[in-house]
């Protein structure tokens, strides 16, 4: 891979694959879970990646619950390819996927009345890696 380059792979579209969302009238609670999963699939040719990148969001006395999946697309740019698909899949994928779920998760969390869910900056990428190599 050339490093002054741009990787020669598209982000087609971005779209909510999965929506669940639960709340108590009050909560008790603001120690909050926040854990991800990926799934990741090509097509046969290895020219378009479907990322799955699911959220949960919960406290610790189950009075909130969250859960949503953002899937992207991405392809291959004929003629201008700088970078192997599966290496974008495990470090660019999540972290384009990861402020759509974030703005997801905030916004959800305002419009039920509860002040918002704001994520702390996530390595999404050493998060999918460590859920990997603990399976």
């Amino acid at each position: 891979m050339n490093e002054n380059k741009q990787p020669g792979i598209s982000f087609n579209t971005i779209f909510l694959k999965e929506l669940q969302f639960h709340r108590e009238l009050a909560l008790n609670s603001n120690q909050l879970n926040i854990d991800f999963n990926a799934t990741v699939n090509f097509t046969d040719d290895k020219k378009q990646l479907f990322y799955e990148l699911a959220c949960n969001v919960s406290d610790k006395n189950h009075v909130l619950s969250f859960h949503c999946v953002m899937v992207g697309v991405f392809s291959v740019i004929e003629g201008a390819q700088n970078m192997e698909l599966e290496k974008f899949a495990e470090y660019n994928a999540p972290a384009l996927i990861m402020p759509y779920i974030r703005e997801l998760v905030t916004t959800t969390t305002v419009r039920a009345g509860l002040n918002p869910v704001i994520f702390p900056p996530i390595n999404i990428h050493a998060v999918i890696k460590d859920k990997k190599e603990n399976v």
